[in-house]
């Protein structure tokens, strides 16, 4: 199994956010958050996606279950959006990943919204992924653990 999933519904919390720095400059970063094979390493098992506003995106997990959604806002190297669910979600939740270049590389700041509490920010979307069981607690920085690995570890291949 990649990144965790919450066992809440969407509808429960206000959302989630996660920060990271990585070693790495926001276009190394950017693919590995759209190219499929990369996002494989990190985000699920098996993971399909149109890098574009109105496409698609699915991911798999070993365990069986998948989540589909439609991806909403890309800015190359800067934005990507989309929203998501699951089978027997009350609804989806938003997932937004905002890349900001910093002295050590890039910062990486994933938001999931349920879409009852997303609201699209001036000229864009808002929120992410499940890097951690949506609660009600404040929207804060922490690590992700394992996927955080995971994930430098799919900005890396894209170094190589």
């Amino acid at each position: 199994m990649t990144l965790p999933r919450s066992e809440a519904g969407p509808a429960e919390a206000e959302g989630v956010t996660r920060r990271v720095e990585l070693e790495a400059p926001p276009a190394a970063v950017w693919d590995a958050l759209t190219e499929e094979t990369l996002l494989g390493e990190w985000l699920a098992d098996e993971v399909e996606i149109e890098a574009e506003p109105g496409g698609e995106i699915v991911c798999r997990y070993a365990d069986g279950e998948e989540r589909r959604g439609e991806v909403e806002l890309v800015e190359e190297a800067e934005r990507l959006a989309w929203s998501w669910w699951r089978a027997g979600d009350a609804g989806p939740s938003r997932v937004e990943l905002i890349l900001d270049a910093v002295a050590a590389g890039t910062r990486l700041t994933v938001v999931e919204t349920p879409a009852a509490f997303a609201t699209a920010p001036s000229g864009a979307s808002g929120p992410l992924l499940a890097a951690a069981p949506l609660t009600a607690a404040p929207l804060t920085a922490v690590t992700w653990g394992p996927p955080l690995g995971r994930l430098r570890a799919a900005v890396r291949l894209v170094l190589a």
